[in-house]
């Protein structure tokens, strides 16, 4: 018997004021997966994310955390299963970085997980290279720094599935393929991974599938080398690019055309 999808959406759409922005979407994510969202700005990305993560319901159609309504699951549960990272990383009191971390252990408190809050805590800050900032104060971190952060108290929840909204829109290239490796490593360990992310180079070198969408629909979905062509690519940007296998691994480098 086949196992259901570690998370979602079935025929999922989201309507807001008038405006559909997500259409009728099906996707699903197994353990041991890592899927790169990508699209163009307001093609839906995000939204699709906040309802795989249970924040919005969707107008029609559902959502499922492993073959059960998102919206059935008790809250602590839920928090247990899958950890979130959003695009805001705000803080709104003065908190410590290693007291930021520290709330993703948060849905243990009284179980016998709890006893592993310390070295949880330890492991998503070296893996985050955040060790050095546990005494500042987030709010005097700076914007890379705040969401390597925001990152390390996700990997301290130890859910298994976890949801990254553009975990790599502040970072500097070195910490872009950081964030990715530790993607691509999580979803080796057996974790169940989604990731909005702009650049479509970055998604092709570590995901296992691309999920492309515009205009809130999912255009197609498949291995990076399969769904990431010159064509598709130019018909959902609108520009046109070229594509070169990585002389190293082969996969897809997406280059804009220039004149």
């Amino acid at each position: 018997m086949n196992q259901p999808a570690a998370i979602a959406a079935l025929d999922a759409t989201y309507t807001i004021s008038g405006a559909t922005l997500v259409d009728g979407v099906t996707l699903e994510v197994n353990h041991g997966e890592l899927v790169a969202l990508v699209g163009p700005n307001g093609a839906g990305k995000s939204t699709l994310l906040s309802l795989l993560t249970g924040e919005r319901e969707p107008t029609s159609g559902r959502t499922q955390l492993e073959g059960r309504l998102l919206s059935e699951w008790p809250h602590k549960e839920l928090a247990r299963r899958r950890g979130v990272l959003t695009q805001d990383n705000n803080v709104a009191f003065a908190f410590r970085v290693a007291e930021v971390v520290e709330m993703g252990r948060a849905p243990w408190q009284g179980t016998p997980q709890s006893d592993e809050d310390d070295a949880a805590i330890a492991d998503a800050m070296e893996r985050t290279d955040i060790a050095h900032l546990a005494d500042r104060v987030f709010t005097s971190l700076s914007g890379g720094e705040r969401a390597r952060a925001s990152l390390a108290r996700v990997l301290a929840q130890q859910a298994t599935i976890v949801l990254l909204d553009e975990p790599t829109a502040a970072l500097d290239l070195r910490h872009q393929e950081d964030v990715m490796r530790l993607a691509r490593q999580l979803a080796r360990d057996g974790v169940a991974v989604v990731v909005v992310v702009h650049d479509l180079s970055l998604a092709a070198a570590y995901a296992d599938r691309v999920a492309v969408m515009s205009k809130g629909r999912l255009v197609t979905a498949g291995a990076p080398g399969e769904v990431l062509t010159e064509q598709l690519v130019e018909e959902v940007y609108g520009t046109p690019v070229r594509i070169v296998p990585d002389p190293t691994t082969g996969a897809p480098l997406i280059v804009p055309v220039r004149s």
